[in-house]
């Protein structure tokens, strides 16, 4: 039986022999297939680009800045966000969910005006540009404390339509005074080549309009008498001559003024949205208009310059899935005793 065994041993020599070099081998392709895949991973710091065709966007952000985006009745979590912090918000949250080769403008409305701020850039190549711009807008640099929406509304589609921009009109829809039947038919005629939403923000309870000092600190709010000054109720002109404030209040004679409290007419806004041919929806969180500029209605296919960093790091994973693959090759075809590919170095 001694000799048995002693003479199987020398047959089994070659073949472990045989199979150490195989498992040589391995290990030694091991070291190629991840020096490759380092390798391929190179280009990717270089963040290179290819001009291919592809989904992108265009659009025109137009942002009200009138007195009333001051109020902080956006989310009772953030007892200090404005409206128009939560306008921003969403419209960097927009921009940074538009692919590359995507273009954006930004506008601001106040009073019956919308002026755009610089004209349409491709959002990844000045992306840090755009969005500065967008944290920088200040309600100080309105032109008028008041708004008329359905006016700016038409302003903005014409600076859209210049453009060959979709819209989204960021505002909480309030006006000085109150236009409860809007016109509509300036808006009717216009509608057609601009599509895109109309962005709501703010509370469906009305809140009184805050004064700010130059640190945007709280330092009083508009009341009803201040409405009736800005010549809002001409029936009240002279009653305000003659009588104090006080008198006033307690002769019911200011119950009709509602301009010093503000909140989100949504309605008023969806009115303004279907005769535009504009859709509308409320900015409950950040990310609302994100989805929104992203919808594949207003796709448009261009040829742009596209980020391919994936595909390198795709062909970088394969490698090293392959090297995975033929490691656990290795590892299930041979025998007890024969080491790893790793340990053959050692």
């Amino acid at each position: 039986q001694r000799l048995d065994d002693d003479r199987g041993k020398p047959e089994a020599g070659p073949a472990v022999n045989a199979l150490r070099r195989i498992v040589a081998f391995v290990a030694a392709q091991r070291l190629a297939i991840l020096a490759l895949a380092l390798l391929v991973l190179l280009p990717v710091f270089a963040a290179p680009k290819l001009r291919m065709p592809g989904g992108t966007y265009a659009w025109l952000f137009v942002i009200d800045i009138t007195e009333s985006m001051n109020v902080r009745d956006v989310d009772a979590r953030k007892p200090d966000e404005s409206r128009l912090d939560r306008a921003k918000a969403s419209t960097i949250a927009a921009l940074a969910n538009l692919p590359c080769g995507s273009t954006a403008a930004v506008a601001l409305s106040a009073g019956t005006d919308t002026v755009t701020l610089f004209e349409p850039l491709e959002v990844c190549a000045h992306f840090p540009a755009i969005e500065q711009a967008v944290r920088n807008i200040d309600w100080r640099m309105a032109w008028d404390g008041d708004s008329r929406i359905e006016a700016a509304l038409i302003n903005a589609i014409g600076e859209a339509e210049r453009r060959h921009l979709d819209l989204a009109f960021v505002t909480d829809g309030d006006e000085a005074p109150h236009v409860d039947v809007p016109r509509l038919g300036d808006l009717l005629a216009l509608r057609g080549p601009v599509h895109g939403w109309l962005l709501g923000v703010g509370s469906a309870e009305p809140h009184p309009v805050p004064r700010l000092d130059a640190d945007n600190r709280i330092v009083g709010y508009w009341t009803a008498i201040d409405a009736a000054q800005q010549g809002f109720h001409p029936n009240l002109v002279e009653a305000i001559g003659h009588a104090s404030a006080e008198d006033l209040e307690k002769s019911g004679a200011l119950d009709e003024v509602v301009e010093h409290r503000s909140a989100l007419r949504a309605a008023y806004l969806q009115q303004l949205g279907t005769a535009a041919g504009l859709g509308y929806e409320t900015a409950d969180k950040d990310d609302a208009l994100a989805r929104l500029v992203v919808d594949a209605a207003f796709r448009r296919q261009e040829n742009a310059d596209r980020d391919v960093r994936f595909v390198f790091g795709l062909a970088a994973a394969l490698l090293l899935l392959i090297d995975r693959l033929n490691l656990l090759r290795a590892t299930r075809s041979r025998p007890r005793g024969v080491p790893a590919p790793g340990l053959l170095a050692r």
